[in-house]
């Protein structure tokens, strides 16, 4: 199964969202610890699902080598901020939360999630852009 539109590709982050959302604060009700431990499970199971299975426009369906996480090198840098950003904060914000060390692992969770995505952008080839028609 390969995802290659975009309101797919949409649709599939938004369940994600939700679902990790739905799930993770009954959870967290119970156990801060069985709350964040599964959020970042189901992160990095999304990441994975995702990388393998979303396609880009022209992009065949063999598979993926285990580096390439996107189909562009944009996305791969956006994605690779997003998790930065995110891994930076949940570490620096870590020894305000119910379990310091819980939450630095899912930073560093976070900030290796967001290198493979670097890499990833850093190895996909950069397909020069075109010029519009009547510029040189």
């Amino acid at each position: 199964m390969r995802i290659k539109t975009p309101s797919t590709k949409v649709g599939y982050l938004l369940i994600v969202v939700v679902g990790i959302t739905l799930t993770a604060i009954p959870l967290a009700a119970i156990s801060y610890e069985l709350g964040f431990a599964w959020a970042v499970i189901a992160l990095v199971a999304a990441v994975v699902v995702a990388a393998r299975t979303f396609r880009g426009v022209g992009e065949s369906d063999a598979p993926r080598p285990w580096w390439k996480l996107t189909s562009t090198r944009g996305s791969g840098i956006l994605l690779s901020v997003l998790f930065f950003v995110q891994g930076t904060t949940a570490s620096i914000g870590a020894f305000a939360s119910p379990s310091p060390p819980l939450a630095v692992t899912g930073g560093v969770v976070a900030l290796i999630i967001a290198v493979l995505y670097l890499n990833s952008s850093i190895r996909v080839p950069h397909h020069a852009a075109q010029p519009v028609r009547g510029e040189l």
